[in-house]
């Protein structure tokens, strides 16, 4: 199945998304989409053309300085695009993305893979949950209906899953289920409560977060999110998902430890915001 079929937005979120394209013009919050790209090439051109760009005041992609033709490709579809000229690390370049958008005046940022993975019908509910005051809106590969395996996700990734999903349940306390995944929203106010730009640059930025989300006290909420999974979209490999696993319990014992009275630069409020 295309990008195009799996990215297809329903009207009633269509009419919802475009409701808050038109209170960003009147000067209410604005909407920026941020694509964190590493080798995105292939996928790109099919996914920008079905993305409902025009809902977003800004739409920003930064490339991991990519060994294709992604930076370049950007370009060309207009769209405004920064790029590392070293590999930055999948956390080392979402706060480059971060930044970008805050200092150009983003009040909400939708982060998505530009390679088709996430399906957008997801960006609309998101949104909804932003204006009933959710500050941090993760999507929900698991909720009713969906099954990432039917969508190419590896078999054994799913206890696996599950299991860090359960501990980082027990331990933060979040009212999420599917803490490790993709498709994130982040409202302006979360950014400037938490010290995002102290954590790792590898893909622990994640569990850092959300971590640092739980100790601030921050509003979390979930939305559905369908998922794609071809290729070498269908997730890390044994290897390093076991060093994710590792580093996500190494963050679960920091907060543990913040929580106790000896907090990490993680955990600290933020010397400035953004």
């Amino acid at each position: 199945m295309s990008v195009a079929e799996h990215a297809g937005t329903s009207r009633a979120s269509l009419q919802t998304m475009r409701a808050s394209a038109r209170a960003s013009v009147r000067g209410q919050p604005k909407l920026f989409a941020i694509f964190i790209a590493y080798n995105a090439e292939k996928a790109l051109a099919e996914f920008w053309r079905v993305f409902p760009k025009e809902l977003f005041h800004r739409v920003i992609l930064v490339d991991d300085a990519s060994k294709d033709r992604t930076f370049a490709l950007a370009q060309e579809l207009g769209i405004e695009s920064y790029r590392n000229e070293v590999n930055r690390g999948y956390g080392g370049n979402l706060k480059r993305a971060l930044n970008i958008a805050l200092e150009q005046g983003a009040d909400i940022i939708v982060d998505i893979h530009p390679d088709g993975e996430y399906k957008t019908s997801a960006i609309a509910p998101a949104l909804q949950e932003i204006e009933r005051g959710a500050e941090f809106v993760l999507g929900n590969r698991f909720s009713d209906g969906h099954d990432p395996i039917k969508s190419g996700m590896f078999i054994w990734k799913v206890p696996v899953v599950m299991l860090l999903d359960a501990l980082c349940t027990i331990v933060l306390r979040l009212p999420i289920r599917d803490y490790h995944q993709g498709f994130r929203v982040y409202a302006r106010s979360l950014l400037e409560k938490v010290n995002y730009h102290a954590n790792a640059d590898d893909f622990s930025f994640s569990a850092q977060l959300l971590a640092q989300a739980a100790f601030h006290r921050c509003a979390v909420s979930q939305v559905p999110v369908e998922v794609q999974y071809t290729g070498k979209k269908r997730g890390a490999s044994l290897k390093n998902s076991i060093l994710y696993t590792v580093q996500t319990l190494g963050v679960l014992a920091a907060f543990l430890l913040a929580k106790l009275g000896f907090p990490s630069k993680v955990f600290r409020k933020p010397d400035h915001a953004p």
